[in-house]
């Protein structure tokens, strides 16, 4: 099992909120799970994720992919989202 772990800011109106962003690798059949209160869009980026991936030449594994957005009470949302290490 792999696991990796980032931080985001999620914008609620004007005002910036830290999330964190738990990736885990398992070992099941071939999935993409987004959890922690994401909107359409970012239920979409699943594909997005996948081809940015393959076109930077990196082999995502056929394994189930989880991403964890937390704290699960705040909305995320595909826009607006700023990314930090």
């Amino acid at each position: 099992m792999s696991m990796g772990r980032s931080r985001g800011v999620v914008l609620v109106g004007m005002q910036g909120h830290l999330i964190d962003v738990e990736s885990d690798i398992g070992q099941s059949l071939p999935a993409f799970v987004l959890l922690g209160l994401p909107d359409a869009s970012l239920r979409e980026s699943q594909d997005r994720i996948r081809s940015a991936a393959r076109n930077s030449g990196i082999d995502l594994p056929a394994r189930r992919l989880t991403v964890n957005l937390l704290p699960a009470s705040l909305p995320k949302s595909g826009r607006g989202w700023i990314w930090r290490s």
